[in-house]
């Protein structure tokens, strides 16, 4: 029993201790997304800079003096858009993975479909009939599910939704140790989505006023931003992609012509290397992430030496001689 003791007492220090580095999780975050944003900011800012003015600066030049302003005006609402976008990150609710109860329409259908064969009866049925009762089944179970909710319900909901997004009500849940790295994993999963959007919105709106060529396909420009690329060679310039696209030539159909892109292309990496007071907090991060590891060993070990002892005892308990 005196062991059992001890290993409780050593669990609620570590929970402690977890406590303690959930708060420093927290504040040490929402310095990194602050500096990240004003980060991004002028990176964005340089990027489209070098576009306009090394990349394609004929292209530039024939816009009028209120579209240069539009255009960049555009691309600073898009920049504050995205700012924010990773503010918000920071109090997004801490939880589990958990698996969707929703029903698809294919799922509905083998349900069905093995309910009949069950009954070992031969129904002949058309196949719009079916759809129509499972668009049915599917819009009668939506409804059911809004009139649950409650028009009583939104009254509070804004109010709770405060509540539930309050850095108190954050950092209290993620003193538990099962809630605070999918917390941190999730943070560090939606900054590089963030940054991509970000980049195939600045690019669509140079393609718009005509700085990056027209005739390149949207989906084209999307998917070169979410190309991984490795460390931006010397000499290049950070955020930068430069691309070759192959076109077949409509007046020669032996004729191929390559042609140069040069596109935004924000990368998490280059923003930290670039910017000290980004590569700061990152290192305050990756501190943490050592500090979390060590005390997530330390924690299973003790629940895992905590339930042999208490399964010996219980052994012990219930065992007796015949």
């Amino acid at each position: 029993m005196g062991e059992i003791k001890k290993i409780g007492q050593d669990l609620k220090r570590i929970e402690e201790a977890i406590a303690d580095i959930a708060k420093e999780f927290y504040s040490t975050y929402q310095g990194y997304l602050q500096v990240l944003g004003q980060g991004m900011r002028q990176q964005l800012i340089f990027a489209s800079y070098h576009i306009c003015t090394q990349a394609y600066p004929e292209a530039f030049l024939n816009l009028s003096f209120s579209q240069r302003q539009k255009m960049q005006q555009e691309l600073r609402e898009k920049s504050k858009l995205a700012v924010q976008e990773l503010q918000e990150l920071l109090n997004q609710e801490p939880k589990f993975e958990e698996k969707s109860d929703e029903t698809s329409a294919a799922e509905l259908i083998m349900s069905l479909l093995n309910e009949e064969e069950k009954e070992k009866e031969v129904i002949e049925f058309d196949a719009s009939e079916l759809l129509t009762e499972i668009s049915s089944q599917l819009t009668t179970n939506s409804q059911e599910e809004e009139v649950a909710t409650g028009t009583g319900e939104t009254l509070d909901k804004t109010e709770a939704e405060k509540m539930k997004s309050s850095p108190e009500s954050i950092v209290g849940k993620l003193e538990n140790i099962d809630l605070l790295r999918p917390w941190q994993e999730n943070i560090e999963k939606q900054i590089p989505k963030i940054l991509k959007e970000l980049s195939h919105q600045t690019n669509c709106i140079l393609q718009r006023v005509e700085i990056l060529p027209k005739k390149i396909p949207e989906k084209v420009l999307e998917a070169a931003t979410k190309m991984e690329s490795g460390d931006t060679p010397v000499g290049g310039k950070p955020n930068i992609l430069n691309l070759l696209i192959e076109a077949e030539n409509l007046d020669d159909d032996d004729d191929t012509k390559v042609t140069r892109i040069t596109a935004i292309n924000l990368r998490l990496s280059e923003i930290e290397f670039t910017d000290i007071n980004v590569t700061g907090w990152r290192n305050k991060i990756r501190s943490l992430l050592g500090k979390l590891s060590q005390l997530e060993r330390e924690y299973h070990k003790k629940q895992r030496e905590l339930a042999v002892m208490e399964a010996e005892s219980a052994w012990r308990s219930s065992w007796y001689e015949e």
